[in-house]
């Protein structure tokens, strides 16, 4: 599928041309991946008319975190980061539906040297149109790849060079026929998927694993949690889930920012209850859809894009 692309992504505090949202081949972010992130979402609201970044605040807030953990600098405040996401989606004239990713990366040094701790670090954003999320359900296996361990590269740090992890258990995985997969940790427990975490209904309690298992500490899965606990009475609890376990939980399901709520079908070939995505992942994912954009009781997670950049968009003069 041909997608068409944005007009400008966002460099260290300028709109540039998408062709030139670049970094250098031998930075340390292109050449080690030296960088950390954040995936951010952009809903559109037909009450509002216009678009929302959900739980931008607390994306930031991991931003600095990563960023903190992987010894890199962040040269820009949370407002200037915020507005820098408006800005960049009013250039785009995005009015629908959009995932942004503001990176964090280590630079080009003096020395060359992308070991270097003096690296210069900056920052780019860029964003694209999002399909609407997937509700049908996916069939996933266990990876054969482990989930990195926290002694080796700390799984809670949202770092670039993390998800090549991920990226080799995904791949598998559609290799051999899977959509997605599931990646354990060394203990042979459940750490999460490829880019996204894992919950499931086990005997009427909504249950996940732990940061201390190796899963993120995910903000869509915290936002899902609070809607099963708050609207639907559901216990949630984050504990180890064995991999035995996996075949015989009455639902389950995948959640990132990117995706929101996937339906987890099968494992392994094993159906998930009766195959088909649970009614409380159903009920779940529903009410998120309403959360992200014009459910009352959630306006505190969103940050509308009038609060943060006019919406006329910037002209094209602006960009370098």
């Amino acid at each position: 599928m041909n997608r068409t692309l944005p007009a400008y992504g966002w460099l260290d505090g300028t709109l540039v041309p998408w062709d030139e949202c670049v970094l250098h081949a031998r930075s340390a972010g292109a050449l080690w991946g030296a960088t950390v992130f954040e995936g951010i979402r952009s809903y559109s609201s037909a009450r509002q008319q216009d678009c929302a970044l959900f739980r931008l605040d607390d994306h930031l807030s991991r931003l600095h975190r990563s960023a903190r953990g992987a010894g890199l600098s962040v040269a820009y405040s949370d407002a200037e980061l915020a507005g820098a996401c408006a800005q960049l989606l009013r250039a785009n004239g995005f009015t629908g539906d959009a995932h942004l990713t503001a990176t964090v990366y280590a630079g080009l040094s003096d020395s060359l040297d992308p070991m270097d701790p003096g690296t210069p670090c900056g920052v780019h954003i860029t964003a694209i149109a999002t399909p609407p999320s997937r509700r049908d359900g996916v069939d996933v296996c266990v990876s054969s790849w482990r989930r990195i361990n926290s002694d080796s590269m700390p799984p809670l740090i949202k770092a670039g060079g993390n998800y090549q992890n991920s990226r080799l258990a995904q791949s598998e995985a559609q290799r051999n026929g899977y959509d997605t997969a599931l990646l354990v940790n060394n203990r042979g427990t459940v750490a999460e998927g490829p880019g996204s975490c894992f919950a499931a209904l086990i005997d009427g309690e909504l249950v996940s694993p732990p940061v201390t298992a190796g899963a993120l500490d995910g903000i869509t899965l915290d936002s899902i949690c609070q809607l099963a606990r708050t609207e639907f009475g559901v216990p949630v609890v984050r504990r180890e889930v064995d991999r035995g376990e996996l075949y015989g939980v009455q639902e389950a399901f995948l959640s990132g920012t990117m995706h929101g709520v996937m339906p987890i079908k099968s494992v392994d070939r094993v159906p998930v209850g009766d195959g088909k995505p649970g009614p409380l992942t159903e009920k779940l994912a529903t009410l998120y859809e309403q959360a992200v954009r014009d459910h009352p009781a959630y306006g505190h997670w969103r940050t509308p894009l009038a609060e943060l950049a006019p919406p006329v968009p910037v002209s094209a003069g602006e960009a370098r």
